[in-house]
């Protein structure tokens, strides 16, 4: 008769880490309504690192369906380009920054870059613009 055995010791309980955590963030962007007469405020739901870009990046990505649905317009031109922010400051991809002409486009970047927290230069609106 032959006793075989592994030789692996027991080993105590090992801890890790916390278990990794998804936080969800409602980030502010502004639309133009579907009478293209004025500004509307939408929340979306973001999951993941959010900073003073990351409502201008949602902007830059385009409508969501429920929005299109919703009739609401965007005068900002879509890109997957990133908005980066420098000191404070929301900087637009360079093509968003050439092709964005429209008042409507600006007060879109403008009201939504306020809503991060984000510094504009060069434009001037009164603090009660942004709905």
């Amino acid at each position: 008769m032959t006793l075989t055995a592994c030789g692996i010791r027991p080993t105590p309980v090992l801890t890790g880490a916390e278990a990794p955590t998804v936080s969800s963030h409602e980030v502010v962007v502004y639309l133009v309504t579907p009478e293209r007469d004025g500004l509307t405020r939408r929340t979306r739901t973001y999951t993941g690192l959010v900073d003073i870009t990351t409502g201008t990046n949602l902007l830059l990505a385009g409508l969501t369906d429920e929005e299109k649905k919703l009739g609401l317009v965007s005068e900002v031109p879509t890109t997957s380009a990133r908005a980066v922010s420098v000191l404070n400051l929301v900087v637009l991809p360079e093509e968003v920054a050439q092709q964005l002409s429209s008042k409507w486009g600006i007060f879109q970047v403008y009201c939504t870059a306020r809503a991060s927290k984000a510094n504009v230069a060069g434009v001037t609106m009164p603090d009660d613009f942004c709905p």
